[in-house]
């Protein structure tokens, strides 16, 4: 069974702006808005499936607060005899303003996360966040960020598939604020050898987006061999934006990733200075040792000083 590319999803979720409220109990996007891939039973990659199609639908996803409830349809899903990948419903449905919601789904064995988007700001920041197991069916949802109204996307994974759904949620009380987090993809192992596919690297969740940003790369090699190179910074942000709060990314030199795929064994040390309006910042990490787990073969880095981060005096004014 494929699995969700659940950072994909990500992307696609920041192109969704939910401008007005939903009814309760929607139910998200008509099937035929969702394209088809092959599933275990060889169902034709990318036709698109029609209301009364022979694949499987996963159960929905119900969120609950008090009386209120949404049952969410999932937008993507991968389950039983296939998978589909659709868009996200527009307008969201929406819960409404309570302090946590509790989210059900009747599977045991999954773990769902969720990730907060300011909502009417496609631009904005993603706060990403794992739920509290309640039952084996039951999840927990706590808010995220400073109290707002959100657009959240839920993921569900376990045994038998993986579910995306989204609704629109004002929060009335604040949540743990965002760490920044970091992602860097240079070398791979392919068939037994050190590859590149590229260079990939990102800094998520800082306290603001910097004007002035410069980043070195350094890759060595076991017996010493090393390279330095300045990434290519990528021109726009997820759906479309200019600059994503807090986000900051870089997509190669190809080049310079196949060159450090040569310079010698593993493991390989990745050093990065990033200069962000004046203040120089050194992350580390070694490659394949740190690897983030589900998302290799990219590594995060520990860098010093601490990125700077969001804290209770970012408060936007009046919240």
């Amino acid at each position: 069974m494929r699995t969700l590319a659940f950072g994909a999803l990500a992307l696609l979720v920041l192109t969704a702006c939910g401008e007005d409220s939903a009814e309760q109990d929607d139910i998200v996007a008509p099937a035929d808005s969702v394209a088809v891939s092959e599933g275990q039973d060889g169902s034709e990659e990318g036709e698109r499936m029609e209301s009364g199609g022979d694949i499987a639908h996963p159960p929905n996803v119900v969120v609950r607060a008090g009386d209120q409830s949404l049952s969410l349809q999932p937008y993507a899903f991968c389950w039983g005899n296939g998978c589909a990948d659709g868009a996200p419903p527009e307008p969201p449905p929406d819960i409404g303003e309570h302090a946590a919601l509790t989210v059900e789904f009747p599977e045991e064995n999954w773990e769902f996360s969720a990730s907060f988007r300011r909502a009417d700001d496609p631009c904005a920041r993603t706060q990403t966040l794992d739920l509290e197991r309640r039952s084996p069916t039951t999840f927990e949802l706590s808010p995220a960020g400073f109290a707002d109204t959100y657009v959240v996307d839920l993921f569900g994974q376990g045994d038998t598939g993986d579910v995306a759904t989204q609704f629109r949620w004002t929060t009335t009380a604040d949540g743990a604020l965002p760490e920044p987090w970091t992602h860097l993809a240079i070398l791979a192992e392919h068939d037994g050898e050190v590859d590149s596919y590229g260079v990939e690297f990102a800094v998520g969740n800082l306290a603001r987006s910097p004007e002035e940003v410069a980043a070195t790369i350094t890759v060595t090699a076991a017996g010493g061999e090393s390279l330095s190179f300045e990434p290519t910074r990528s021109d726009t942000g997820p759906a479309g934006c200019e600059t994503t709060e807090g986000l900051l990314s870089w997509y190669g030199p190809e080049r310079q990733g196949l060159e450090a795929a040569a310079l010698g064994d593993p493991p390989f040390t990745y050093t990065v200075e990033l200069l962000l309006d004046g203040e120089r910042y050194a992350g580390t990490a070694t490659w394949p040792d740190d690897e983030i787990p589900g998302n290799e073969p990219a590594v995060y880095l520990e860098f010093e000083p601490a990125l700077p981060a969001l804290s209770t005096d970012d408060r936007p004014t009046g919240g």
